[in-house]
């Protein structure tokens, strides 16, 4: 069983699309169980499964103790979501170790083989953090960045604060990379970033080879609550969400060896 946090420092990079398509790739393969987590107040990934506001049963119940269990299943997949809860963030009683805690009651009970935490697009910063109580119940962490200034400048946020974390609360957590999501491939931005990392000695520990390309299909497939796998198996997206799972897999094994 695998925990994996899907973590960015900012908004709008595809951090939720990422745990709904990559959490669909896992479920492709059959007796695969996952678990998808909504921890971002925003409730994007709640809403792209189409789960209700109202629904009875959220995050805030799980962390809280409270309310009768429940997980929203997707229609005939293996996938499972935690709804998320609007409330999350004005609550000041949780611990770091408060996600942890319950996530492995709950992983006792119900053996998931993947478990994909949504993360807010929140800097981790020196007081407690949603993000950092992820990272603290994760074996493993990853974020998707685009090909442009602003994205790349929050690699050098990230990396610092994921390693404070690794070192003084979680030293079994691992990075698995970072990845280029909504690539247009003709353009002289990705080109440019591209190569970049191509140019780092440790290119490999710390990004995947894997790109995730644009495709409207993707869009398609959150207006219909379904993933890409639904709308179009064949497609660009769908093959790459493919590919970056096969890396992902790699990666975990090379780490658990």
């Amino acid at each position: 069983m695998s925990v994996i946090s899907i973590i960015t420092q900012k908004g709008g990079v595809g951090k939720t699309t990422t745990a709904i398509h990559v959490g669909a790739a896992l479920a492709q393969k059959k007796g695969v169980n996952v678990l998808l987590v909504d921890f971002d107040s925003q409730k994007n990934l709640s809403m792209g499964y189409g789960i209700e506001d109202d629904y009875p049963y959220t995050v805030r119940n799980f962390l809280d103790n409270t309310g009768d269990f429940r997980l929203k299943h997707h229609g005939s997949s293996n996938v499972y979501i935690l709804a998320g809860d609007a409330l999350l963030e004005e609550e000041e009683n949780y611990t770091r170790e408060t996600l942890k805690k319950n996530l492995g009651n709950l992983l006792e009970q119900m053996p998931f083989d993947y478990v994909l935490i949504d993360c807010p697009p929140r800097p981790l910063m020196k007081k407690l953090t949603l993000g950092e109580m992820a990272l603290c119940a994760s074996d493993y962490v990853m974020s998707p960045i685009e090909a442009e200034q602003y994205s790349f400048a929050g690699i050098d946020n990230l990396l610092p604060a994921f390693m404070n974390i690794k070192e003084n609360y979680n030293p079994e957590l691992e990075f698995l990379g970072f990845f280029f999501n909504k690539v247009l491939t003709n353009t002289v931005n990705f080109r440019k970033y591209s190569e970049m990392i191509k140019q780092e000695k440790d290119a490999n520990d710390y990004f995947f080879k894997t790109f995730i390309r644009q495709d409207m299909n993707i869009e398609k497939a959150k207006q219909e609550g379904k993933n890409i796998f639904q709308i179009s198996m064949g497609s660009r997206a769908a093959e790459d969400y493919k590919s970056l799972v096969k890396e992902i897999k790699s990666k975990i094994k090379k780490y658990e060896s």
